[in-house]
């Protein structure tokens, strides 16, 4: 998916929002335009949010040159600026939230050609060392604001407040057919060296 076809989109809704007097919530930002348009919108007054991946975060388009379909999400990964922008975005408030996009797709629908595998990664497990390694540890975020884009915001856009959240915990059935599968293809083994990573099946 080229830039334009994403940021033309979410210009589309801005203004629809802004119409309407409604308010949008953009996934998966992924591109310094995006990050120009949702900052453009809120200063018009818009009621916009965003969210951001971790692998956006942390990873960009130079990966591809393997054609490893571990890569293969959507939106895709773009090039470094881009990677660099929505870090920025995130440390100002102009992207609200972290959101992983967690995809665990089974090896046979990873490790295939690139083309033939299915779109998305692993991304809950890793979620907290990337957003350190790539917000924390360069000093764009504090850990107080890990929580509010990793927690407290992601619960409140949806307009839930904080302190009206009820947790219900059911019961994990224990037939043979509800066994937890192993993780899918990660990423993980292919992070900056020195940073946590979970067992994977690669």
């Amino acid at each position: 998916m080229a830039a334009a076809a994403e940021e033309s989109i979410v210009a589309r809704d801005a203004l629809l929002a802004r119409d309407a007097g409604a308010r949008v919530h953009i996934c998966h930002a992924s591109t310094a335009g995006t990050v120009e348009i949702l900052n453009w919108a809120k200063a018009q007054g818009i009621s916009i949010t965003a969210e951001v991946t971790p692998h956006h975060l942390m990873l960009d388009d130079s990966r591809l040159a393997t054609y490893d379909g571990v890569y293969r999400v959507n939106p895709p990964l773009r090039e470094s600026a881009d990677a660099a922008a929505l870090r920025q975005a995130l440390a100002d408030g102009v992207i609200d939230c972290v959101a992983t996009d967690h995809a665990p797709h089974a090896e046979h629908e990873k490790c295939v050609e690139f083309a033939a595998a299915r779109p998305g990664m692993l991304g809950l497990q890793t979620a907290l060392s990337v957003v350190v390694a790539t917000m924390v540890e360069p000093g764009l975020l504090g850990w107080r604001d890990v929580a509010r884009v990793m927690s407290e915001n992601r619960h409140a856009l949806p307009g839930c407040p904080i302190t009206a959240a009820r947790w219900r915990w059911a019961s994990r059935p224990t037939s043979p057919s509800s066994t937890p599968t192993p993780p899918g293809p990660s990423p993980a083994p292919h992070w900056p060296a020195g940073r946590p990573t979970p067992p994977t099946n690669r």
